[in-house]
């Protein structure tokens, strides 16, 4: 069950990060592919999983500050 609660989670994010960073690779790419004529669209699925990589660490370094703010405070 613990699996879940953590994996779940993280998928959503990697996913939501996925499809932003791939939608907005195609569509700025695609503008540059019709200015300059080369093809640049090809790199929208490595751009797509960077973003998402980059927002799983972003989500588990603000849960981690979170949580150390958290334990820091007086009760």
């Amino acid at each position: 069950m613990f699996v879940l609660v953590v994996a779940v989670p993280a998928l959503l994010v990697v996913v939501l990060g996925y499809v932003v960073g791939y939608g907005l690779w195609t569509w700025i790419a695609g503008m540059a592919d019709a200015a300059l004529g080369t093809s640049l669209v090809s790199g929208g699925e490595p751009a797509g999983w960077i973003t998402g990589l980059l927002g799983l660490a972003a989500a588990v370094r603000c849960a981690l500050v979170c949580r150390r703010r958290a334990r820091a405070r007086p009760d």
